[in-house]
């Protein structure tokens, strides 16, 4: 079996994954970021974009994250999204119901709510057009 790292995303709602991968390539702020067993200490920023898993040489899972923060080091990589979603599976229909109850609150009165919406509408906007 192949060397491998521990993997963690969390939300603040919920820990997306939690499992050994033997690569994980995650959208830093400044470019892609390849983390392989015993990598060197690392903290970035992260932008939206994918978090491919790799296992058995082949990307095992996708996963959309809207940014966040990630620590990287020699046994395990730990990624904070304030939003996070698997691709394979995300469920469309039940995307889109969330997106037409965020598009109805984008111009509350309450700016507050109306940031909030805009925010998880751009993020499953996103995510909606990588499942296609």
């Amino acid at each position: 079996m192949a060397e491998t790292t521990n993997l963690e995303v969390v939300t603040p709602s919920a820990i997306i994954i939690s499992e050994p991968a033997e690569m994980v390539v995650i959208p830093g702020s400044d470019g892609q970021i390849g983390a392989l067993p015993r990598h060197s200490k690392v903290i970035s920023t992260l932008d939206r974009g994918l978090v491919d898993i790799f296992n058995d040489n082949k990307i095992s899972l996708q996963i959309m994250i809207d940014g966040g923060i990630a620590e990287i080091n020699e046994t395990s990589v730990t990624i904070l999204a304030e939003r996070a979603e698997k691709i394979d599976k995300a469920n469309k229909q039940i995307l889109e119901e969330k997106l037409l109850a965020f598009q109805s609150q984008e111009n509350h009165n309450d700016q507050d709510i109306a940031h909030h919406a805009i925010k998880n509408l751009s993020f499953i906007k996103a995510v909606l057009d990588k499942i296609g």
